[in-house]
C-alpha cells in the first residue's frame, strides 16, 4: 500500500485574499456565526515618541506614577525598564506593557540615541490586561503591521473612531503574543518597598499616613521615608499625594460617581478640600477634568 502525503497548507497569514476565501466552507446556517467577547473598549489614547535615552526620564521628578496604562515599543537601542521592583530589559522590537499606579523609569540604555514609541490609555476594566504584568512580547510582523495602522489613523484628522478600533484590534494581538522569556534583572532599588506602600495605601482607601505604613512593615517612619528617598528619588508623602491624585483622576475618567463620592473614596473629608488639592495638583477643577479638558500643569 502506498501513502499519499498531502502536502501542507501554508500558513493563513501568507495566503492571499483569494486562497483565503476558497478555503471558507459554505455553511449550513448561515445565520450562526462568531459572536463579540466581552472586551473593554480602550479610550483617551495618546501617541507620543521618544528619541533619546535622557528624554524618557525627562519628563519625571522621580519615577513616573499615573492612572493610565503605558504600551511600550521599542524600535531602536536596548533599554532597562524599571518597574515597581522589577526590571526588564527590553531590545530593539520587544514591547512591555505598563500598568496603572506602577511605578516606573529607565536606566543603562545601550546608546543615546533610540526610538522608542509610547502610546498611553485607558479602560474601564483591565481584567483582560492584567497577564500582560511584567510579561515583554515580541513585535511580530502583524503587531509591527497595527502599530503603523494606528500611528496613521492617529495622524489623520477625524479618524478617532479607527483610532480606537485600531488600538482594540492591536492589544488583542500582544495579549495572544508569545512572551518572552528572559530572567529579570535585580533593580537599583530596595526589593519590594514600593510595591509594598501601594498596596498598603490601596487597602486603606489611599488614606495610609507615613506612621501606619511603617507599623504595616515593621519599620521606623524615619527609616522608611529615608529608604523611599534613596530608592525612587521623591518624598514619601508626595508619593502618597500622587496615588491620592491619580485614583481621583482614574475614577473622574472611567466613573460614573459623583464628584462627591469620589472625594470621600480618595480620603478627602469634604468636597471642598478636594477640589483645592485637585486644581493645585493639575491647575482645573475635577469637573473641568471629568469632561476632558487638558489639564495645565501636573505634579507628577
Amino acid at each position: 500500500m502506498f501513502l499519499t502525503k498531502m502536502p501542507a497548507r501554508a500558513p493563513l497569514t501568507d495566503q492571499s485574499l483569494e486562497k483565503l476565501t476558497g478555503i471558507l466552507p459554505s455553511p449550513l446556517r448561515p445565520l450562526h456565526g462568531k459572536h463579540a467577547l466581552p472586551q473593554s473598549i480602550p479610550d483617551n489614547i495618546v501617541c507620543f515618541c521618544r528619541r533619546s535615552a535622557t528624554d524618557l526620564n525627562r519628563p519625571q521628578r522621580g519615577r513616573a506614577l499615573h492612572h493610565r496604562f503605558v504600551l511600550i515599543v521599542a524600535l531602536q537601542t536596548a533599554v532597562t525598564v524599571c518597574v515597581d521592583d522589577r526590571a526588564v530589559r527590553l531590545h530593539a522590537g520587544e514591547g512591555l506593557l505598563v500598568m496603572p499606579f506602577q511605578f516606573h523609569d529607565y536606566i543603562d540604555p545601550e546608546h543615546e540615541k533610540l526610538l522608542w514609541l509610547f502610546m498611553t490609555f485607558e479602560v474601564a476594566n483591565d481584567s483582560e490586561l492584567q497577564p500582560l504584568r511584567f510579561r515583554p512580547f515580541a513585535l511580530s510582523p502583524t503587531i509591527r503591521q497595527l502599530s503603523a495602522d494606528l500611528l496613521r489613523a492617529y495622524l489623520t484628522p477625524g479618524d478617532e473612531d479607527l483610532v480606537i478600533m485600531t488600538f482594540a484590534l492591536l492589544l488583542a494581538r500582544i495579549r495572544k503574543a508569545e512572551p518572552i522569556r528572559r530572567r529579570n534583572i535585580d533593580p537599583p532599588s530596595a526589593p519590594g518597598l514600593i510595591m509594598q506602600i501601594n498596596q498598603i495605601a490601596q487597602r486603606k482607601g489611599e488614606t495610609a499616613s507615613v506612621k501606619e505604613i511603617a507599623r504595616a512593615l515593621g519599620i521606623s517612619s524615619s527609616h522608611l521615608r529615608s529608604r523611599f528617598k534613596a530608592s525612587c528619588g521623591v518624598s514619601l508623602g508626595r508619593h502618597l499625594r500622587r496615588l491620592r491624585m491619580e485614583k481621583a483622576c482614574g475614577l473622574l475618567r472611567l466613573s460614573s460617581n459623583r464628584v462627591t463620592e469620589i472625594a470621600e473614596l480618595c480620603g478627602f473629608n469634604s468636597i471642598f478640600s478636594f477640589s483645592r488639592a485637585f486644581h493645585m495638583a493639575y491647575g482645573i477643577s475635577p469637573m473641568a477634568y471629568r469632561k476632558g479638558d487638558k489639564p495645565l500643569r501636573s505634579t507628577k
